[in-house]
């Protein structure tokens, strides 16, 4: 019995021992796995749980004008988030919560029970009650501190300066075009985590700090921008208009002073129409024209054509003038906005040389602003022109632009004949206050002659102070400019009633300071350029003269405060100014062939590159046709004075070369002879104001 229990014995024990050595060896076996088998792997592992990698985001790059003014900043925000394994008496921790944070209870309830160590639950949460929350010290809660974009002016210059994303990515206008400058590099950091989930930056881990993004300093006047955008909004108001814009460009440099726009029943706009928005320009086109004619030689200032009295058949076509001009010299035509004589003059210039001269301009190419999205226009070839192209186009018609294009285009006109690329940055300056980027000015190519330059501005100067343009007149200085007023097109052709109206000009005429295109789109009412657009030009320079916001104001002032210097006449805005004859002989009129009238409101086609596009025709003032050439050189039309102040008449007179006779300071209330007469240069005109 004994040898029998003992073998028993012997054998549980070495079942015993057996299990023992399998513990022992698949304890030895772990042990080696986890020091050096998989000894990476669970040291990743713990890392995990006990570290954790955290974004350290760069501080966004500053916005500033030209002067240092701040008009894209950061400000500290902050966010709440939960850790619901930290969150012992639900009910409790609820209460007290509520008592503090406004947030609903079901939705708090709702967070607790994802459990986890992280649920953000609001953002934006003010510094007041983050103080609150600290000081009330409840168990899972935490508190995030995060920056936000902040534009210290509102909406003033918003659709340029562009927007952020949440996490304060550039996604529209300027700060996404210079996202790269302005957003930095990120950084990182590793924190420590306790067992209970709670971390904290631990400084023997290694750190690598964010690059905080470069400052942009733009070529924006904050001062002229609040200016044009107070005139857009007037403009806004009286017009009823369903939209407008405005750009000021230094015609020395390209640089962008001052750009705005506006939608009808609402401040600013998300949309750049400005930059975006290609629409037909109607007579402030007329510039190209006029330009590659005086370029070319082909015609003189006092050359004349007959305007048909107002009706002219052109390739099967009747084409109408509201006003029925007769004999107009080509400065005339320009002043009066005749489309039948300026198609004339498209005639002469020919297919080629007009799309030459359209390019020269920078029309149906991008001007290279520095600006997300900028389209290139439209500009037929010739070769897909139809017989009515030429006409079109020099009345602005079959070709589609931009405001800044437009802008650019009178920009080389008021710098002696250079264009330029426009842009938006002066200098980009990294944190340590190096130089990253220099804004210069481009020179694109040089479209005309400065002596070309000088007749186109002295004919746009004629369009101010006796043309289409008359409302854009300002007392102070001469302005050069043209008005423009063209019906859109809708899916069926042009729509009745739907205009652009538009004025593009610089001023001063002599030594231009400010070149300024406005557009109103689809004003209600009145519509032609100079009785909508052409107002918004005076209203935002008369300010920038006033606030001192033009570059040299102190100067221009003084200058007109000098006792010797009481007016200004038109020959200050020409420099040596090509001679020409003043014997240019009439043309013969050919009586044309019968064709049925048309009127663009009864156009069948839209812009495309297959069908001829009809024009319409900007209807000036109306006055009585001389039925004589005349050449401005040696006689001049009599203004009308009535209801002028003494100094006024007497700049208006003086810019014409002729004289006043007057007795009396106060307001002109007859005058003799009659507006419209023609009299020669240097004759008197008798003013009565008592």
């Amino acid at each position: 019995m004994e040898p029998r229990r003992l073998a028993t014995g012997r054998r549980r024990q070495g079942w015993l021992l057996l299990i023992l050595l399998l513990f022992g060896a698949r304890l030895g076996w772990s042990l080696i796995d986890i020091q050096i088998l998989s000894h990476d792997s669970y040291l990743e592992a713990a890392q995990r749980q006990q570290k954790k990698r955290v974004v350290i985001p760069p501080e966004r790059g500053l916005f500033y004008d030209r002067n240092g003014v701040p008009l894209g900043v950061n400000r500290e925000r902050y966010e709440i988030y939960l850790v619901p394994r930290h969150i012992a008496d639900v009910d409790r921790f609820v209460e007290r919560f509520l008592e503090i944070v406004p947030y609903e209870e079901d939705e708090l309830r709702e967070a607790i029970a994802r459990g986890g160590w992280y649920v953000r639950i609001l953002r934006g949460v003010s510094r007041e009650i983050v103080d609150r929350l600290e000081a009330a010290r409840l168990d899972g809660v935490g508190i995030e501190t995060y920056r936000v974009r902040h534009y210290p002016y509102g909406s003033l210059a918003a659709e340029l300066l562009g927007r952020v994303d949440i996490d304060n990515n550039g996604i529209a206008g300027l700060e996404l075009q210079y996202e790269d400058a302005l957003g930095g590099e990120p950084g990182w950091a590793i924190h420590q985590r306790d067992a209970l989930g709670r971390e904290y930056p631990n400084f023997a881990y290694p750190v690598d700090p964010p690059v905080d993004g470069s400052d942009v300093h733009l070529t924006l006047d904050i001062g002229l921008q609040e200016i044009v955008e107070g005139a857009l909004d007037e403009a806004i108001e009286k017009t009823r208009a369903k939209a407008a814009s405005i750009v000021v460009v230094d015609p020395g440099n390209g640089e962008i002073l001052a750009l705005a726009n506006r939608d009808s029943g609402k401040e600013g706009s998300d949309r750049n129409r400005a930059v975006l928005d290609q629409f037909e320009p109607g007579s402030t086109f007329k510039i190209v024209t006029l330009a590659g004619l005086y370029e070319e030689g082909l015609v003189a200032p006092g050359d004349s054509l007959f305007c048909e009295n107002g009706r002219w058949s052109n390739e099967g076509r009747v084409l109408r003038d509201v006003h029925p001009d007769g004999w107009l010299t080509v400065e005339e035509v320009i002043e009066e906005s005749s489309n039948i004589c300026t198609a004339k003059l498209a005639n002469r210039l020919g297919e080629e040389r007009m799309y030459e001269y359209a390019r020269r301009f920078g029309f149906g190419l991008p001007t290279g602003l520095d600006y997300p999205g900028e389209p290139r226009g439209f500009l037929k070839r010739p070769d897909r022109w139809t017989p009515l192209t030429g006409a079109s186009m020099a009345m602005g018609y079959e070709v589609m632009v931009t405001s800044i294009q437009m802008a650019m285009a009178y920009a080389a006109v008021a710098n002696g004949g250079e264009l330029l690329r426009p842009y938006l940055v002066r200098k980009v300056v990294d944190p340590s206050g190096d130089l990253v980027y220099q804004g210069r000015p481009q020179r694109v190519r040089r479209v005309i002659e400065p002596e070309t330059a000088g007749l186109v501005t002295r004919a746009l100067v004629r369009v101010v102070e006796m043309g289409t343009a008359r409302t854009a007149q300002m007392d102070v200085l001469p302005v050069a400019g043209k008005t423009g007023t063209a019906l859109k097109t809708g899916p069926g052709g042009y729509v009745r009633g739907s205009y652009t109206s538009s004025f593009a000009g610089f001023f001063p005429a002599a030594d231009p300071r400010y070149v300024v295109f406005v557009r109103i789109d689809e004003p209600v009412g009145s519509f032609f350029g100079g009785a909508v657009a052409a107002p918004v030009f005076r209203r935002a320079m008369e300010s920038s003269l006033l606030t001192e916001t033009m570059p040299g104001a102190p100067t221009l002032v003084s200058r007109l405060r000098s006792p010797e210097r009481v007016v200004w006449a038109v020959s200050d805005t020409s420099v040596a100014l090509p001679s020409w004859s003043a014997d240019s002989a009439a043309p013969v009129r050919v009586d044309p062939p019968v064709a049925r009238e048309w009127s663009p409101m009864e156009g069948p086609s839209r812009v495309d590159e297959g069908a001829g596009v009809p024009y319409v025709v900007e209807v000036g003032r109306e006055v009585e046709s001389p039925e004589t050439p005349f050449v401005p050189k040696n006689r001049v039309k009599v203004p009308d004075f009535t209801g002028l102040a003494l100094r006024e008449a007497i700049g208006r007179a003086s810019r014409l070369g002729i004289e006043l006779d007057f007795d009396g300071s106060g307001r002109v209330i007859e005058q003799a002879p009659e507006p419209g007469e023609l009299v020669a240069r240097g004759s008197v005109v008798e003013i009565v104001n008592p």
